[in-house]
């Protein structure tokens, strides 16, 4: 088969983007009926309204597999796998991509998703980047207009707080929970970062849902903090950063399931830009 990474790549376009979504339709047509087989002999996941979840995870995982490398060719075809999602036996499982012969639209067609594909050699998953590590003593810098201004709301209990106290409050809450070993990998605009919950009414029980989540990004010699979300907004980003859902802690499960199925498809592809 004569196609090759560069041309994947290309077809792909820009990886620095939060619109990892309409990347992968640019990249390929995906049938519906493919992405519901592929929900279907995968170990059940709750993904949200039209699967929204599950196709960002695809969208950041077939990127990672053919940026690394990670796919194999056929007669007309090439494969990667489904990320790292696995039947309920602990079977990968495998797409299998052509030309799309339909001139004037993707460039790929997806032909075919299973654990059992016919393929001269099967590829293996991508490897998940690993975020940068924290900084030892790094300074905590706070983009406290988008944080205290434009979503008020979130932090509604610190409303009679002077803004001063209420980021030395998230701030000292942070710090808490990276002492601790809270924070979780977390994808966002084409790269690895964290997201670390914030426990600011009771620190009783670190295993329940927090008050707010705090996306960081980890700078040389500093954090930036660029807002605070609800507990279920991070999860289709953290979702992609590990290899099965169930590695995530429980309260953020939970605080997904309680709100998939009102999750908007704008707030899945970009949380820190919902209002």
């Amino acid at each position: 088969m004569n196609i090759e990474q560069g041309e994947m790549m290309q077809a792909f376009g820009d990886p620095y983007t939060n619109h990892v979504v309409s990347r992968l339709h640019r990249f390929a047509f995906i049938p519906p009926d493919l992405l519901n087989k592929l929900s279907d002999i995968a170990l059940p996941e709750e993904w949200g309204n039209n699967k929204y979840v599950l196709k960002k995870y695809l969208a950041v995982h077939v990127a990672w597999s053919i940026e690394q490398g990670q796919f194999t060719k056929g007669d007309e075809q090439f494969y990667v796998t489904a990320g790292h999602l696995q039947t309920r036996y602990g079977t990968p499982i495998y797409l299998a991509f052509s030309r799309n012969r339909n001139h004037g639209r993707e460039p790929f067609y997806l032909v075919a998703v299973g654990s059992n594909i016919s393929a001269p050699t099967l590829p293996i998953p991508p490897v998940i980047p690993s975020p940068a590590q924290v900084p030892v003593g790094a300074e905590i810098v706070m983009m406290h207009d988008h944080i205290l201004g434009d979503n008020a709301n979130r932090v509604s209990f610190f409303s009679d707080t002077p803004w001063v106290s209420q980021m030395c409050a998230i701030s000292g809450a942070i710090q808490w929970s990276l002492n601790r070993q809270l924070k979780l990998p977390y994808w966002y605009y084409g790269k690895m970062s964290y997201v670390v919950p914030l426990y600011l009414n009771s620190r009783e029980d670190i295993t329940s849902e927090p008050d707010l989540i705090a996306p960081i990004q980890v700078n040389p010699e500093s954090l930036l903090v660029r807002t605070v979300l609800k507990p279920e907004m991070p999860y289709a980003n953290a979702r992609v950063a590990v290899q099965r859902h169930d590695l995530l802690p429980h309260w953020l499960l939970q605080a997904w399931k309680n709100h998939a199925q009102n999750a908007t498809e704008e707030e899945i592809e970009n949380p820190e830009m919902v209002a």
